[in-house]
């Protein structure tokens, strides 16, 4: 009895598992989210044109890795299928190496990078960049988070984050420059 509760409950939770798959990584749609997403970069940088294309990049590549991580939802069970072997990469951290990766090739001028994480050496850590004007403190820089999601970028204030408690990571900071 206890066998068939154990692959019904398998069935149920793989059913609710999904692949992730986007055809563009601009969509109309996305408009407005890299429009607010620019509105607040603009409030760290005050360089709309470096704060728009940030913007963008943040959230169309953020697609694009999905699709290269041949991302499925959620992605904690993604995570299940990294840690088993049975996909490469796609874990929080592989997000934050490979975006800051491209963000890297644009040279911005008016932002620095750090890297976030919440939980450090526990099962449930969490890794993302913040990004920074000149003088802005930690906790008022802004997330991008593209793993939370899978893939659909996720932004907000390190502050105003209501899942994690982000402190900046000096050995992942690294890894960023």
């Amino acid at each position: 009895m206890s066998r068939v509760f154990s692959i019904l409950f398998l069935i149920l939770f793989l059913s609710g598992c999904s692949s992730v798959h986007y055809n563009t990584p601009y969509q109309s749609s996305d408009k407005p989210r890299i429009q607010k997403l620019a509105n607040m970069l603009m409030q760290l940088s005050h360089d709309p044109i470096e704060s728009k294309e940030l913007a963008t990049l943040a959230v169309t590549h953020s697609k694009v890795l999905a699709n290269r991580y041949n991302l499925v939802s959620p992605p904690l069970y993604h995570n299940f299928l990294v840690n088993s072997g049975q996909r490469e990469k796609g874990l929080c951290y592989d997000f934050v190496d490979d975006l800051m990766a491209e963000i890297r090739t644009r040279n911005f001028k008016h932002f620095r990078f750090r890297w976030g994480r919440a939980n450090a050496d526990q099962l449930d850590e969490h890794n993302v960049i913040v990004v920074l004007g000149s003088n802005t403190p930690f906790q008022e820089g802004i997330i991008l988070d593209a793993w939370r999601n899978s893939g659909i970028l996720y932004f907000t204030k390190v502050k105003d984050d209501p899942k994690y408690s982000f402190k900046p990571w000096l050995e992942g900071d690294r890894r960023i420059q």
